[in-house]
């Protein structure tokens, strides 16, 4: 282990620098449409200046790496007696706040997030293009962020805020890890869980189900929505959803594999917990070295990450699924050809 090892932080609330006197802080990442937030405990003598929507930046240090974990604003300070809490949100948590009411036409996924992002003043980065959509109507029943996560989902993305505070969608490559960790070294304990398959195929229908968004009959409903080749169910491990926006057989049966890729994914799961690791987000991809045998084989990839620090301890908190040659972008690609070849 490396419990030598002093970990640190730097923390701006505000105009104000903090590496010292905080009591403790804990981080919680996520992937959209749960909202990233940062939590901080001061003492309730604390000289705080800040004030709501006062921007936010916080670096750890565990000894060996450092890195930029949160970047956003204060969303609510809340004092008593012994302490004073400020909590923080991302552009998640910006996107979180506003239902937005307007249809959008001849638009790609990523062209939707990127206007939904621009009228909050939040900052877009790597986005998965996403189907092409003849209109899609970003209603007010659902936030902003909610639009963010059913539209990236639809090509495969994962959305979730990267370390600069953009919104990134992007399709998760878990065939090749980017960081290696070893069970006695960095990580204390580890827990992994296989769950039944209970959902063999997911089937997304459109309302149109023809070849091209450029179609004259893009907008005609129509009782064959899957040109001409009908997959099987609903049923019993057949599971199906009518997307209207999804107007072409291709688009329609890319959701159905990426909803099936993920899913296959999340059979595969589990936690772990570590001495502070500030370099890993949502999205990282981990090989674990050193496991007991039958734990995890495969690379992993991160859905919730969370970092805690304060005078007795400093750990990082882990949720992950399967990765591997099944969670590869291409075999992805493969799946989709074989489905879509049939529907056009």
């Amino acid at each position: 282990m490396t419990s030598q090892l002093t970990p640190a932080y730097t923390l701006t609330l505000g105009s104000q620098q903090w590496t010292e006197q905080v009591r403790r802080l804990s981080v919680t990442l996520d992937l959209a449409p749960r909202v990233d937030r940062l939590q901080v405990w001061l003492p309730a003598a604390a000289p705080l200046s800040a004030q709501n929507g006062d921007d936010v930046e916080l670096t750890l240090d565990n000894g060996e790496t450092e890195a930029v974990v949160f970047k956003g604003e204060i969303d609510a300070i809340r004092r008593d007696f012994t302490s004073l809490r400020v909590s923080c949100v991302d552009a998640g948590g910006v996107l979180a706040r506003f239902r937005p009411a307007e249809t959008f036409e001849n638009a790609t996924a990523a062209t939707v997030i990127r206007n939904l992002c621009d009228a909050m003043g939040v900052d877009s980065g790597d986005l998965e293009d996403g189907p092409d959509l003849a209109f899609y109507a970003a209603d007010p029943t659902r936030t902003a962020w909610e639009h963010v996560a059913r539209l990236s989902s639809w090509a495969g993305a994962v959305a979730r805020v990267g370390s600069g505070d953009a919104v990134d969608a992007s399709v998760i490559d878990a065939s090749q890890a980017e960081f290696a960790l070893r069970y006695g070294r960095e990580i204390s304990e580890l827990r992994a869980t296989r769950l039944a398959s209970a959902t063999d195929a997911f089937v997304f229908a459109g309302e149109a189900g023809v070849g091209d968004v450029g179609s004259a009959d893009v907008h005609r409903p129509t009782t064959d929505f899957f040109a001409g080749n009908r997959p099987e169910g609903p049923a019993r491990g057949k599971r199906w959803q009518f997307e209207p926006a999804l107007r072409t057989a291709k688009a329609a049966g890319t959701a159905g594999a990426a909803r099936q890729r993920g899913y296959d994914a999340s059979a595969d799961a589990g936690e772990f917990i570590a001495f502070l690791l500030p370099q890993l987000r949502c999205g990282s991809v981990v090989e674990i070295q050193d496991l007991p045998e039958g734990l995890v084989s495969a690379p992993i990839w991160l859905t919730r990450v969370q970092h805690d620090v304060d005078s007795r301890r400093a750990t990082t908190q882990v949720r992950f699924r399967r990765g591997g040659d099944r969670f590869d972008p291409l075999a992805l690609l493969g799946s989709l050809a074989g489905l879509v070849g049939g529907l056009l």
